[in-house]
Protein backbone atom coordinates (compact mmCIF):
# COMPACT_ATOMS: atom_id res chain seq x y z
CA UNK A 1 0.00 0.00 0.00
CA UNK A 2 1.28 3.44 -0.93
CA UNK A 3 1.09 6.54 1.24
CA UNK A 4 -0.30 9.70 -0.35
CA UNK A 5 -0.51 13.05 1.41
CA UNK A 6 -1.75 16.43 0.25
CA UNK A 7 -0.35 19.65 1.71
CA UNK A 8 -3.49 21.67 2.40
CA UNK A 9 -1.55 24.93 2.63
CA UNK A 10 -0.07 24.49 -0.85
CA UNK A 11 -3.05 22.83 -2.54
CA UNK A 12 -5.22 25.21 -4.62
CA UNK A 13 -8.14 22.72 -4.71
CA UNK A 14 -8.21 22.62 -8.52
CA UNK A 15 -9.24 18.96 -8.47
CA UNK A 16 -6.91 17.91 -11.30
CA UNK A 17 -5.50 15.09 -9.18
CA UNK A 18 -8.96 13.65 -8.57
CA UNK A 19 -9.90 13.91 -12.22
CA UNK A 20 -6.76 12.22 -13.51
CA UNK A 21 -6.54 9.36 -10.97
CA UNK A 22 -7.40 6.22 -12.98
CA UNK A 23 -8.57 4.20 -9.97
CA UNK A 24 -10.35 6.87 -7.92
CA UNK A 25 -7.90 6.91 -5.04
CA UNK A 26 -7.92 10.70 -4.83
CA UNK A 27 -11.41 12.13 -4.52
CA UNK A 28 -13.10 15.40 -3.66
CA UNK A 29 -15.72 16.21 -1.08
CA UNK A 30 -19.34 16.76 -2.06
CA UNK A 31 -18.61 20.45 -2.54
CA UNK A 32 -15.92 19.49 -5.02
CA UNK A 33 -13.31 21.80 -3.58
CA UNK A 34 -11.29 19.73 -1.14
CA UNK A 35 -9.25 16.86 -2.59
CA UNK A 36 -8.80 14.08 -0.04
CA UNK A 37 -7.26 10.63 -0.15
CA UNK A 38 -9.93 7.96 0.11
CA UNK A 39 -8.82 5.40 2.69
CA UNK A 40 -11.22 2.86 1.17
CA UNK A 41 -9.46 3.05 -2.19
CA UNK A 42 -5.86 3.64 -1.09
CA UNK A 43 -5.02 -0.05 -1.37
CA UNK A 44 -5.97 0.08 -5.05
CA UNK A 45 -3.39 2.75 -5.94
CA UNK A 46 -1.28 1.44 -8.83
CA UNK A 47 1.51 3.97 -8.32
CA UNK A 48 1.13 5.42 -11.81
CA UNK A 49 2.26 8.88 -10.66
CA UNK A 50 -0.56 10.75 -12.42
CA UNK A 51 -1.35 12.73 -9.26
CA UNK A 52 2.18 14.01 -8.66
CA UNK A 53 2.66 14.66 -12.39
CA UNK A 54 -0.53 16.71 -12.79
CA UNK A 55 -0.34 18.88 -9.66
CA UNK A 56 0.92 22.33 -10.71
CA UNK A 57 1.63 23.32 -7.12
CA UNK A 58 3.63 20.25 -6.06
CA UNK A 59 1.22 19.75 -3.17
CA UNK A 60 1.06 15.96 -3.40
CA UNK A 61 3.55 13.58 -1.82
CA UNK A 62 3.55 9.92 -2.89
CA UNK A 63 5.62 7.23 -1.17
CA UNK A 64 6.59 5.70 -4.52
CA UNK A 65 8.02 9.00 -5.75
CA UNK A 66 10.44 10.53 -3.24
CA UNK A 67 12.19 13.85 -3.82
CA UNK A 68 13.93 13.88 -7.18
CA UNK A 69 11.76 11.14 -8.72
CA UNK A 70 9.38 13.51 -10.53
CA UNK A 71 10.77 15.49 -13.45
CA UNK A 72 9.57 18.49 -15.44
CA UNK A 73 8.63 17.78 -19.06
CA UNK A 74 10.75 19.66 -21.61
CA UNK A 75 8.31 20.60 -24.42
CA UNK A 76 11.16 21.54 -26.74
CA UNK A 77 12.37 17.94 -26.77
CA UNK A 78 8.99 16.41 -27.56
CA UNK A 79 8.95 15.56 -31.31
CA UNK A 80 6.23 16.86 -33.59
CA UNK A 81 3.85 14.44 -35.29
CA UNK A 82 5.77 14.74 -38.57
CA UNK A 83 9.10 13.95 -36.87
CA UNK A 84 7.64 10.97 -35.01
CA UNK A 85 5.89 9.65 -38.11
CA UNK A 86 9.09 9.90 -40.17
CA UNK A 87 10.90 7.87 -37.50
CA UNK A 88 8.18 5.21 -37.63
CA UNK A 89 8.03 5.15 -41.42
CA UNK A 90 11.80 4.97 -41.85
CA UNK A 91 12.29 2.18 -39.30
CA UNK A 92 13.34 -0.99 -41.14
CA UNK A 93 14.37 -4.40 -39.89
CA UNK A 94 18.15 -4.56 -40.27
CA UNK A 95 19.69 -8.03 -40.18
CA UNK A 96 23.22 -7.51 -41.50
CA UNK A 97 25.50 -6.22 -38.75
CA UNK A 98 29.06 -4.98 -38.62
CA UNK A 99 31.40 -6.88 -36.27
CA UNK A 100 31.46 -3.99 -33.84
CA UNK A 101 30.41 -4.16 -30.16
CA UNK A 102 27.55 -1.96 -29.03
CA UNK A 103 28.58 0.45 -26.28
CA UNK A 104 27.01 -0.08 -22.86
CA UNK A 105 25.93 3.56 -22.82
CA UNK A 106 23.76 2.96 -25.88
CA UNK A 107 22.34 -0.26 -24.44
CA UNK A 108 21.42 1.66 -21.28
CA UNK A 109 19.65 4.25 -23.45
CA UNK A 110 17.66 1.52 -25.22
CA UNK A 111 16.62 0.02 -21.89
CA UNK A 112 15.69 3.47 -20.59
CA UNK A 113 13.28 3.86 -23.49
CA UNK A 114 11.88 0.35 -22.98
CA UNK A 115 11.20 0.76 -19.27
CA UNK A 116 9.01 3.80 -19.94
CA UNK A 117 6.62 1.75 -22.08
CA UNK A 118 3.05 1.69 -20.74
CA UNK A 119 2.00 -1.44 -18.85
CA UNK A 120 -1.30 -2.82 -17.66
CA UNK A 121 -2.16 -1.59 -14.14
CA UNK A 122 1.27 0.06 -14.14
CA UNK A 123 2.78 -3.34 -13.32
CA UNK A 124 6.04 -2.54 -15.16
CA UNK A 125 6.40 -6.31 -15.38
CA UNK A 126 8.94 -6.55 -18.21
CA UNK A 127 12.48 -7.65 -17.34
CA UNK A 128 15.48 -7.68 -19.67
CA UNK A 129 18.34 -10.05 -20.39
CA UNK A 130 21.23 -8.62 -22.41
CA UNK A 131 23.25 -11.31 -24.20
CA UNK A 132 26.58 -10.21 -25.69
CA UNK A 133 28.57 -13.44 -25.51
CA UNK A 134 28.65 -14.78 -29.08
CA UNK A 135 28.77 -18.43 -28.03
CA UNK A 136 25.64 -17.93 -25.93
CA UNK A 137 23.90 -16.18 -28.82
CA UNK A 138 24.82 -19.11 -31.07
CA UNK A 139 23.39 -21.56 -28.53
CA UNK A 140 20.16 -19.56 -28.31
CA UNK A 141 19.97 -19.76 -32.09
CA UNK A 142 20.48 -23.53 -31.94
CA UNK A 143 17.78 -23.93 -29.27
CA UNK A 144 15.46 -21.85 -31.44
CA UNK A 145 16.20 -24.04 -34.47
CA UNK A 146 15.58 -27.17 -32.39
CA UNK A 147 12.27 -25.75 -31.21
CA UNK A 148 11.19 -24.90 -34.74
CA UNK A 149 11.99 -28.42 -35.89
CA UNK A 150 9.88 -29.88 -33.06
CA UNK A 151 6.99 -27.59 -34.01
CA UNK A 152 7.27 -28.65 -37.65
CA UNK A 153 7.00 -32.32 -36.65
CA UNK A 154 4.04 -31.63 -34.35
CA UNK A 155 2.02 -29.70 -36.90
CA UNK A 156 2.67 -32.05 -39.82
CA UNK A 157 1.77 -35.35 -38.15
CA UNK A 158 -1.93 -36.38 -38.06
CA UNK A 159 -1.85 -37.08 -34.33
CA UNK A 160 -0.04 -33.82 -33.61
CA UNK A 161 -2.59 -31.85 -35.63
CA UNK A 162 -5.44 -33.52 -33.76
CA UNK A 163 -3.93 -32.63 -30.39
CA UNK A 164 -3.20 -29.04 -31.43
CA UNK A 165 -6.75 -28.56 -32.76
CA UNK A 166 -8.00 -29.43 -29.29
CA UNK A 167 -5.51 -27.06 -27.66
CA UNK A 168 -5.51 -23.99 -29.92
CA UNK A 169 -8.40 -24.54 -32.31
CA UNK A 170 -8.72 -25.59 -35.94
CA UNK A 171 -7.96 -22.21 -37.51
CA UNK A 172 -4.75 -21.60 -35.53
CA UNK A 173 -3.63 -25.17 -36.15
CA UNK A 174 -4.08 -24.85 -39.91
CA UNK A 175 -2.23 -21.52 -39.92
CA UNK A 176 0.80 -22.86 -38.07
CA UNK A 177 0.72 -26.07 -40.13
CA UNK A 178 1.17 -23.91 -43.21
CA UNK A 179 4.34 -22.48 -41.66
CA UNK A 180 5.76 -25.88 -40.71
CA UNK A 181 7.81 -26.34 -43.92
CA UNK A 182 9.38 -22.90 -43.33
CA UNK A 183 10.24 -23.86 -39.74
CA UNK A 184 11.88 -27.07 -40.92
CA UNK A 185 13.85 -25.22 -43.62
CA UNK A 186 15.07 -22.55 -41.18
CA UNK A 187 16.24 -25.22 -38.74
CA UNK A 188 18.08 -27.13 -41.46
CA UNK A 189 19.75 -23.96 -42.75
CA UNK A 190 20.91 -23.11 -39.23
CA UNK A 191 22.40 -26.56 -38.75
CA UNK A 192 24.25 -26.13 -42.06
CA UNK A 193 25.85 -22.89 -40.88
CA UNK A 194 23.44 -20.43 -42.50
CA UNK A 195 21.97 -18.43 -39.61
CA UNK A 196 18.99 -16.45 -40.81
CA UNK A 197 17.22 -16.89 -37.47
CA UNK A 198 19.43 -14.49 -35.49
CA UNK A 199 22.06 -13.41 -38.06
CA UNK A 200 24.79 -13.47 -35.40
CA UNK A 201 24.05 -10.05 -33.88
CA UNK A 202 26.50 -8.32 -31.51
CA UNK A 203 23.71 -8.05 -28.93
CA UNK A 204 20.52 -9.94 -28.23
CA UNK A 205 17.97 -8.38 -25.87
CA UNK A 206 15.36 -10.72 -24.38
CA UNK A 207 12.11 -9.26 -23.02
CA UNK A 208 10.91 -11.44 -20.18
CA UNK A 209 8.40 -11.48 -17.34
CA UNK A 210 6.98 -13.69 -14.63
CA UNK A 211 4.21 -15.58 -16.43
CA UNK A 212 2.31 -15.81 -13.15
CA UNK A 213 2.43 -12.03 -12.80
CA UNK A 214 -0.83 -11.19 -14.59
CA UNK A 215 -2.71 -11.36 -17.87
CA UNK A 216 -1.00 -8.33 -19.43
CA UNK A 217 2.61 -9.53 -19.21
CA UNK A 218 2.85 -10.41 -22.92
CA UNK A 219 1.31 -7.10 -23.98
CA UNK A 220 3.58 -5.19 -21.60
CA UNK A 221 6.67 -6.90 -23.04
CA UNK A 222 5.53 -6.23 -26.60
CA UNK A 223 5.08 -2.53 -25.88
CA UNK A 224 8.54 -2.37 -24.29
CA UNK A 225 9.99 -4.24 -27.28
CA UNK A 226 8.64 -1.78 -29.82
CA UNK A 227 9.64 1.23 -27.74
CA UNK A 228 13.17 -0.16 -27.56
CA UNK A 229 13.21 -0.69 -31.34
CA UNK A 230 12.32 2.95 -31.97
CA UNK A 231 15.07 4.05 -29.60
CA UNK A 232 17.56 1.90 -31.52
CA UNK A 233 16.82 3.92 -34.66
CA UNK A 234 17.93 7.15 -32.98
CA UNK A 235 21.33 5.76 -31.93
CA UNK A 236 22.84 4.91 -35.35
CA UNK A 237 22.06 1.27 -34.63
CA UNK A 238 19.85 -1.28 -36.33
CA UNK A 239 17.69 -4.12 -35.07
CA UNK A 240 15.09 -6.70 -35.98
CA UNK A 241 12.46 -8.58 -34.02
CA UNK A 242 13.52 -12.19 -33.36
CA UNK A 243 10.00 -13.54 -33.45
CA UNK A 244 11.02 -17.18 -33.62
CA UNK A 245 12.56 -16.98 -30.13
CA UNK A 246 9.19 -15.95 -28.70
CA UNK A 247 7.41 -18.56 -30.83
CA UNK A 248 9.59 -21.35 -29.49
CA UNK A 249 9.50 -19.97 -25.93
CA UNK A 250 5.71 -20.20 -25.97
CA UNK A 251 6.03 -23.98 -26.17
CA UNK A 252 9.16 -24.87 -24.22
CA UNK A 253 11.43 -23.26 -21.65
CA UNK A 254 14.80 -24.36 -23.01
CA UNK A 255 16.00 -20.83 -23.84
CA UNK A 256 14.65 -19.42 -20.57
CA UNK A 257 16.53 -22.09 -18.62
CA UNK A 258 19.69 -21.53 -20.64
CA UNK A 259 19.83 -17.80 -19.75
CA UNK A 260 19.02 -18.54 -16.10
CA UNK A 261 15.49 -17.18 -15.81
CA UNK A 262 13.43 -18.20 -12.76
CA UNK A 263 11.11 -21.17 -13.27
CA UNK A 264 7.91 -19.17 -13.80
CA UNK A 265 9.47 -16.59 -16.14
CA UNK A 266 8.92 -16.65 -19.90
CA UNK A 267 10.50 -14.89 -22.87
CA UNK A 268 7.88 -12.81 -24.68
CA UNK A 269 10.10 -11.05 -27.20
CA UNK A 270 13.65 -10.63 -28.48
CA UNK A 271 15.54 -7.92 -30.32
CA UNK A 272 18.80 -8.40 -32.24
CA UNK A 273 20.84 -5.18 -32.11
CA UNK A 274 24.02 -3.96 -33.75
CA UNK A 275 25.64 -1.49 -36.11
CA UNK A 276 24.07 -2.12 -39.53
CA UNK A 277 26.20 -2.61 -42.62
CA UNK A 278 23.57 -0.99 -44.85
CA UNK A 279 21.58 2.24 -44.55
CA UNK A 280 18.11 2.71 -46.03
CA UNK A 281 17.51 6.00 -47.82
CA UNK A 282 13.87 5.39 -48.77
CA UNK A 283 10.72 3.95 -47.23
CA UNK A 284 8.07 2.07 -49.21
CA UNK A 285 4.33 2.57 -48.80
CA UNK A 286 2.25 0.15 -46.78
CA UNK A 287 -1.30 -1.06 -47.19
CA UNK A 288 -4.00 1.47 -46.34
CA UNK A 289 -5.38 1.12 -42.81
CA UNK A 290 -8.40 -1.16 -42.55
CA UNK A 291 -10.85 1.00 -40.63
CA UNK A 292 -14.43 0.64 -39.50
CA UNK A 293 -15.97 3.99 -38.59
CA UNK A 294 -18.85 3.65 -36.12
Amino acid sequence: MYEITIDSEVCKKCGNCARTCPVGVIQQTAKGINPVVSEDHLGHCVGCGHCVAICPQGAISHSRYPDGAVHTIQPGLVPSYDVLLELMRSRRSKRDFRPKPVEKEKLDQILDAARFAPSGHNAQSTEFVIVQDQEMIHTIGQLTADGLKKMARTFTSPIGKMVMRALIGKRSTEYVSGLAPEFDTLASMYENGNDIILNEPPVLILFCADSVGGTMTRTNATLALHQAALAVETLDLGCFYCGFIATVSDRDDSIAKFVGLPETHKIFGALAVGYPKLTFKKWPERNPAKVTWI
